[in-house]
């Protein structure tokens, strides 16, 4: 098996991001919001460069697979956290988002992949990104940037830190490219379905 591809810089910049959301939900949980968005601008970072090197090197199904796979992990790692947010001096938790935004975001990526399995098995190919996919991904991140730089400042701005607050409205407009983009998927390869349901 030749393992060469794996090695290529846009994979090894693929999976230096999975390695830097570890480092981000640490410092998160233990409040260096200073920290936490460093290392999730640099994960940022690895996925705009790996995008690049990746369409001068020639992009790869496995490339494409896992780039989609580790920006899922650590954008719905970011959601769990500002969910699971426990603020300096308070004995409680305060979401920052509900958990229904983090279901439906996660949720639907979950299905998306599942789904692009699926075409891997079917059609032997992987299901590119499209547009409504790049814009839901840069505004996941977009946002979520924007959210930890709030953080940095959340004892100066109080109404950061609140259930309903500035991030929570932020995120609807993530919620909605996710969706619309999961939905775009599914429509435009519904061909799979019914190559499957043939076959049965």
């Amino acid at each position: 098996m030749n393992f060469r591809p794996l090695f290529r810089l846009a994979n090894i910049l693929t999976f230096s991001r999975l390695l830097l959301t570890l480092p981000f939900i640490l410092f998160f949980r233990a409040n260096d919001m200073v920290l936490a968005t460093v290392f999730f601008g640099l994960a940022a970072l690895t996925d705009h460069l790996d995008g690049k090197i990746a369409r001068k090197q020639g992009v790869t199904q496995f490339g494409s697979f896992m780039d989609s796979i580790i920006d899922k992990i650590l954008v719905g790692s970011a959601l769990i956290s500002f969910y699971l947010f426990q603020p300096e001096h308070f004995d409680n938790k305060i979401s920052l988002i509900p958990m229904w935004m983090v279901s439906v975001i996660v949720g639907r990526e979950v299905i998306i992949t599942v789904f692009r399995i699926l075409c891997v098995v079917k059609q032997g190919e992987v299901i590119s990104a499209n547009r409504w996919g790049k814009y839901k991904t840069v505004t996941q991140v977009v946002v979520i940037l924007i959210s930890l730089v709030l953080l940095i400042f959340q004892e100066d701005l109080k109404y950061v830190i609140q259930d309903h607050g500035p991030i929570y409205f932020m995120m609807y407009l993530p919620l909605l490219f996710t969706v619309a983009s999961g939905l775009e998927i599914l429509y435009g390869n519904r061909k799979v379905f019914l190559t499957y349901e043939r076959t049965e």
